[in-house]
């Protein structure tokens, strides 16, 4: 599952003319990047991403006709999932009942064992990183995108996208063996 810049485009100018439908197809391609955005702002809170996620596309779609490269959907959209993230902290701090305990998180699926908890811990991690790291390692390796594509949404140079992801590697090592050693 690729992010194609030159299919985005295309895409985008068909929803602008009029097939609505096709905007499913965009929707498709990168509710799973905008959902793992989400995610990582909220406190991890499934429900929470998914109705972010939501008003990202909601917007996206009211808006599609502000975007002025077609080619650049990606980016704006990302664009987008920010600022919904930003007005959602805002909003929880404004909210009174804030110190009240949020009910548990309810799991989709019956949680495997082991292999649960690091996938959360590791997941724990990444949310803890800086957010232009988060991005890269969501698109290239969560998301499996093609590093030319992943490159291209967080608008950087072909070395300065991988140089981002050592960075975020190095940092989620770090992260990961001092959290590791403690939780073995």
């Amino acid at each position: 599952m690729g992010v194609e810049v030159e299919d985005d485009a295309l895409l985008v100018r068909e929803v602008l003319g009029g097939d609505v439908d096709t905007f499913g197809l965009l929707y498709d391609r990168y509710a799973g990047l905008i959902r793992a955005i989400c995610h990582d702002e909220s406190p991890r809170d499934l429900h929470r991403a998914q109705d972010m996620c939501q008003e990202v596309f909601l917007r996206g779609y009211r808006n599609l006709v502000t975007l002025k490269d077609p080619e650049k959907f990606a980016g704006w959209l990302v664009g987008i999932a920010r600022l919904v993230c930003q007005e959602w902290r805002r909003r929880r701090l404004r909210d009174r009942n804030r110190f009240v305990a949020d009910p548990p998180e309810q799991a989709a699926d019956p949680p495997e064992a082991a292999s649960s908890e690091d996938a959360d811990r590791i997941l724990a991690a990444i949310a803890d990183l800086p957010e232009r790291e988060r991005l890269a390692l969501h698109l290239f390796y969560l998301q499996e995108n093609p590093a030319e594509d992943a490159r291209q949404v967080l608008k950087l140079s072909r070395s300065g996208f991988y140089r981002l992801l050592d960075r975020a590697g190095a940092h989620l090592k770090r992260r990961m063996g001092n959290d590791w050693e403690s939780n073995r």
